[in-house]
């Protein structure tokens, strides 16, 4: 039996805490906290391996029908060094707009995240995971990041 290690109950329990809130639609926003109704702003794409084989992951941005960012990543099996999760942020447009992510993992198989999916939604941050089965998921954090910091700031302006 495996042992299981800091850093897969971290990944697991970082899974499971994004997951707990992936889709979620709560609690209040003002409507004209940067609202451009452009669509989000896309912070972050963490990539997560849970699975004991390394894998070849592909990251495909689209804006406007065009590929506007694609790259390559080598994520290392679970127990092996730090390669196996990564975050980017950076190389897409900062501005506000729709957007389609796709994602290819090494057996051809994807995944699609559209933002239209999220549409009341100022800012996205997006986890990609590989599971335990070599599976590939993408869920969603709307919680945190620049766009809630921008709010707290608007806030205490007033």
């Amino acid at each position: 039996m495996n042992e299981y290690t800091r850093r897969r109950l971290v990944g697991i329990g970082g899974a499971v805490a994004v997951s707990a809130v992936a889709g979620c639609t709560g609690g209040e926003q003002s409507a004209d906290a940067g609202a451009t109704g452009d669509g989000p702003v896309l912070e972050t794409i963490s990539l997560e391996n849970l699975d004991d084989s390394d894998h070849t992951v592909d990251v495909i941005l689209r804006w406007s029908d065009e590929i506007d960012y694609w790259t390559t990543h080598e994520l290392d099996a679970i127990g092996d060094g730090d390669g196996g999760s990564l975050t980017l942020s950076d190389g897409w447009q900062t501005e506000p707009g729709e957007f389609l992510l796709t994602v290819r993992l090494d057996d051809d198989s994807r995944a699609r995240f559209s933002s239209t999916q999220l549409p009341d939604r100022e800012c996205l941050n997006l986890l990609v995971m590989v599971s335990r089965d070599a599976e590939l998921s993408i869920l969603t954090d709307v919680s945190g990041g620049r766009c809630e910091t921008d709010e707290n700031e608007s806030d205490t302006d007033e």
